[in-house]
């Protein structure tokens, strides 16, 4: 049983990411953030809005507990950027299967989320010139979290040549 858990901050890849690692590999992928609107028949941002955020964390533990260990399913998952630093679920992704950090200077990650606060709920009413300093603020709160994964993949080895080494080493 392969089951490849992606986590990171928003906007590091793990979807995209994701979806090309389990095209190559032949399993399915799921993207933990998808499942939860499919559940609640709402998007992220809606639930953030009517629901609160301690709601849709709620939501993210009862999708990771879903997940059964003992499952023989395999997959590629990507979780959204809060879902390990909450609920101790850091440590049920690492039981559930080998999980990578997809590592990303503030710098890349600001450059890629400038332009999707609108589709990104934490970063509503944040201003573009106060996106650097939360970016940074956040990514230093999670960071324990991330690096408790069982790989880490800084952003030059982000690509999927690099990253089936380092599942295969």
């Amino acid at each position: 049983m392969q089951r490849i858990i992606l986590v990171g901050f928003m906007g590091s890849g793990k979807t995209f990411i994701g979806k090309k690692l389990a095209e190559q590999l032949n399993l399915p992928f799921i993207d933990s953030d998808s499942e939860i609107e499919q559940r609640e028949q709402l998007c992220i941002t809606d639930i953030f809005r009517t629901k609160g955020e301690s709601y849709f964390r709620e939501k993210e533990k009862e999708f990771i507990q879903s997940l059964s260990v003992t499952d023989n399913e395999a997959f590629v998952m990507a979780v959204g950027g809060g879902l390990p630093c909450f609920n101790n679920l850091m440590k049920s992704l690492n039981h559930l299967g080998t999980t990578l950090y997809l590592n990303c200077t503030v710098e890349t990650l600001f450059s890629r989320l400038q332009n999707e606060q609108t589709q990104r709920p934490l970063l509503h009413g944040i201003s573009a010139h106060d996106l650097l300093n939360h970016i940074t603020t956040k990514l230093n709160e999670r960071a324990s979290f991330y690096l408790q994964s069982n790989i880490i993949v800084n952003e030059e080895q982000q690509n999927l040549k690099s990253i089936l080494d380092k599942l295969h080493s």
